[in-house]
């Protein structure tokens, strides 16, 4: 390899760990930052939204913003509609079980603190913010822009996902990363736009919040 095409493989590497990585990192230490404050409180609110404006800079910065309309609209904010109440149902009944399992319980417990103490406005506009933000990031930036190869793309935008998402310290929150990142990204590619995925997203972590603190008690 001579030294241009060194450089040139040098440049397609400092990409995606500048565009993707950093802004994972750093919202990783925020999510975890928030985790050590009191629940409810105001300094969780402060390091919930940072995390979602490191997104929408990233975004802003690197993103595509003729990606989010895509073809066909109202029919993609449709399909992300059902499969955000299909998921939601599903979780909802999981979360029947999960509460008699104590070891899993306990740090969604201490998560809903936030809903149950907190102004439930201000928990809902979060997570609205949130999802919004990790559609643009992981469903459009890290897939469209940082990497060549759609499959190494798509790897690592689901593994930063979980990493991320990890940073909470609830296992249930990484499997919950899982299931709706495999859908919001499947729909991204279906419909061509980020649309579908939004929707579906809000539609089930809205949902969650509202929904799961009833299943708990």
């Amino acid at each position: 390899m001579n030294s241009s095409q060194s450089g040139r493989a040098l440049r397609d590497l400092n990409q995606p760990l500048i565009a993707a990585g950093l802004p994972a990192l750093a919202v990783a230490a925020l999510l975890f930052l928030s985790t050590r404050t009191p629940r409810g409180g105001g300094l969780f609110y402060l390091c919930t939204f940072a995390a979602a404006a490191v997104y929408f800079v990233a975004w802003l910065v690197w993103g595509n913003r003729a990606a989010i309309r895509g073809s066909r609209p109202v029919l993609a904010m449709v399909r992300g509609a059902l499969w955000g109440l299909s998921l939601l149902g599903l979780f909802l009944l999981g979360a029947l079980v999960v509460k008699g399992v104590p070891i899993l319980a306990a740090p969604v417990q201490s998560l809903l603190d936030n809903a149950r103490q907190g102004p439930l406005l201000l928990t809902l506009l979060v997570a609205v913010l949130a999802g919004v933000g990790e559609e643009l990031f992981f469903r459009q930036l890290i897939l469209d822009q940082t990497f060549s190869s759609v499959r190494l793309a798509a790897a690592v935008s689901i593994v930063l996902y979980l990493l991320v998402t990890a940073a909470m310290g609830v296992p249930l929150l990484v499997f919950a990363a899982l299931i709706i990142g495999l859908a919001a990204q499947r729909e991204k590619q279906r419909t061509g736009g980020l649309l579908s995925s939004i929707v579906l997203h809000l539609t089930w972590s809205c949902g969650m919040v509202l929904l799961l603190p009833a299943i708990f008690g």
